[in-house]
């Protein structure tokens, strides 16, 4: 059984079609990246899965049930965590209380139970001295560890990451990916959107290059790397490599 099962997908906006019939799954353990050029429906496909947009045709089927018959939304975003582009975070309270927050309110933890998982998460990804801080104080590549933080605190069994460093200056960005980095080494199963070719060569078990809403190829990073089948996706790889 794929711990997520996409069969013919369909999501459109105003008449234009962003997701034309996507099929894909994804095994537990697995990292599977998710490239192509802007507007190929990548990010919508991610938010289609974490059911914040509906699709219009199609399934999605994730722990082995059809997510759009899910009656407890708050529990399924446990087990499967997010991780947006501009972080989400909570201006208005200290690194500390954002892990804390969604632990104590969906999860029913007491506080001090709380704490001690966010503090955890927090030394995971090198910010334990950061945690009275607040958001605005801290650097792009500090808030996205601070949220990547702040998902693994609800212990989710998937994790969906929304191109986690396409709002960071470049010298943070690495800092970044080393954590997810990490978190594939601990077999976490992720789907990540991603322009890190060097990333996603390195880290995917399975990369899937998207164009105009379709999956044109997909398989080994090695294979849609260095022996693609499509002139569009050699056109797309030469251009971001470059």
């Amino acid at each position: 059984m794929s711990l997520i099962d996409v069969r013919n997908v369909r999501k459109g906006f105003g008449g234009l079609e962003v997701l034309n019939d996507i099929s894909f799954q994804v095994e537990k353990g697995e990292v599977v990246c998710l490239i192509g050029a802007s507007g190929s429906g990548k990010s919508t496909m991610l938010r289609c899965i974490n059911l914040l947009e509906d699709i219009d045709a199609g399934s999605i089927r994730v722990f082995d049930e059809e997510i759009s018959k899910l009656t407890d939304i708050n529990d399924y975003r446990r087990r499967v965590g997010m991780v947006f582009q501009q972080f989400n975070l909570f201006n208005n309270m200290d690194v500390l209380n954002n892990c804390i927050l969604a632990q104590v309110r969906v999860l029913k933890k007491d506080r001090k139970e709380a704490e001690a998982r966010a503090l955890q998460e927090l030394e995971k990804v090198g910010l334990r001295d950061f945690i009275h801080a607040y958001p605005s104080t801290l650097s792009g590549g500090q808030k996205q560890r601070v949220a990547i933080a702040r998902a693994l605190c609800m212990d989710p069994e998937i994790l969906l990451f929304d191109e986690p460093t396409s709002a960071l200056d470049p010298e943070m960005v690495g800092e970044v990916l080393n954590v997810i980095r990490e978190l594939a080494k601990e077999d976490m199963t992720m789907v990540i959107v991603t322009h890190e070719m060097a990333f996603a060569r390195d880290v995917a078990d399975k990369v899937i290059f998207m164009d105009e809403g379709v999956i044109l190829e997909e398989g080994r990073p090695e294979k849609i790397f260095d022996h693609p089948e499509y002139d569009r996706t050699r056109q797309f790889l030469s251009r971001i490599l470059q």
